[in-house]
């Protein structure tokens, strides 16, 4: 009795964490839809307000990353550079965030001890943002990515040699992002970045 009482305890237990797994991809999934039925336009509402650094943030576009079985081992090894790239230069959870002002189409952005601020503008039918960075102590420009919002979570990506720009000019020359740029250079749709949360 006690083992069949005990089975069905731990049967509850994984049940209800499953069930919030399941409302967590649920809500990204539905985000998903109603996004690609608005052209984007969902993402381009959803990216107002402050978002909080999780951590990298690795798409891949394209049939031939997709169906490519290395894949998500490649993304892993990726995941783990940018970690250290980012670190040295501060960028870390609790540390970084980035906040989106519709209204007047401004942004700011606190990445480790560097504020950056500017203006964007997005496409919400290619999800392609332009940040166009104030002029201060670091003159970057426009800097063109990518924005995808799922449930609670913001990917901000880019292609990889504007990743490698942005990051060195928020600090010393980081050698594991020069071996990054040479282990993805025969794919030509991989965006990195960073992962935010609310």
């Amino acid at each position: 009795m006690k083992k069949i009482l005990l089975t069905t305890v731990v049967l509850l237990v994984a049940a209800s964490a499953a069930a919030q797994d399941w409302k967590d991809a649920l809500k990204k999934i539905a985000t998903t839809a109603v996004d690609e039925v608005t052209d984007g336009k969902l993402t381009q509402y959803a990216l107002d307000g402050t978002w909080n650094y999780t951590g990298p943030g690795v798409k891949f576009e394209g049939e031939d990353m997709l169906s490519d079985l290395g894949a998500a081992a490649l993304e892993s090894t990726v995941v783990e550079k940018l970690e250290k790239a980012y670190s040295l230069v501060g960028i870390k959870a609790g540390t970084s965030s980035f906040t989106f002002e519709r209204a007047d189409s401004t942004f700011t952005a606190v990445l480790g001890k560097h504020q950056l601020s500017g203006t964007y503008s997005y496409d919400a039918e290619k999800h392609t943002v332009a940040l166009y960075f104030a002029k201060g102590k670091l003159n970057l420009g426009t800097v063109e990515g990518h924005a995808y919002v799922s449930g609670s979570d913001l990917q901000l990506v880019f292609p990889v040699t504007k990743l490698v720009n942005l990051v060195t000019s928020l600090g010393s020359k980081v050698s594991s992002l020069s071996t990054l740029v040479t282990l993805l250079k025969k794919y030509e749709d991989v965006y990195l970045g960073f992962a935010f949360s609310r």
